[in-house]
């Protein structure tokens, strides 16, 4: 026999990001677009192509402010709307990532700034894929059950 709280608990709906997650999946698409180009332009700029240094640069120095816009996403995702936590504190990690390859690659460190910036490539991505994937839909709760 069930007691009256508990048929309250079991009937209160669960709460799922919608809107947020929409948010967060639209700034990780052009996040994951910007971060894959940087690769390709540095391949042209290896091949001869010198002019592909002036997208490169712009792009990787606005990197990192994508990171900003992506945690702001992460965070509406998270604590609003009932989505998990992780995407806000591995966005936090990818701003200061961001960061430290965007000064190394001033510095033209590439020792630092290529496998920074393959890990950097990897994390997006797959941030990307997963917020497509069945998974990301399911609130918090239902995750703990």
């Amino acid at each position: 026999m069930t007691t009256e709280l508990e048929e309250q608990v079991e009937q209160k709906p669960v709460r799922r990001p919608r809107a947020s997650l929409w948010f967060l999946r639209m700034v990780l698409v052009l996040h994951a677009g910007l971060v894959v180009a940087q690769p390709i332009l540095a391949g042209y700029f290896l091949s001869g192509e010198v002019d592909a240094m002036a997208w490169h640069g712009p792009i990787g120095s606005s990197l990192w402010m994508m990171s900003m816009l992506q945690f702001v996403a992460a965070v509406l995702y998270w604590r609003p709307s009932g989505g998990r936590l992780w995407p806000a504190l591995l966005t936090f990690v990818l701003f200061f990532a961001e960061f430290v390859q965007l000064t190394y690659g001033y510095l033209q460190n590439f020792a630092v700034h290529v496998p920074l910036g393959t890990a950097i490539v990897i994390t997006v991505v797959a941030m990307a894929i997963w917020s497509f994937r069945p998974s990301a839909r399911r609130g918090r709760k239902e995750v703990a059950r």
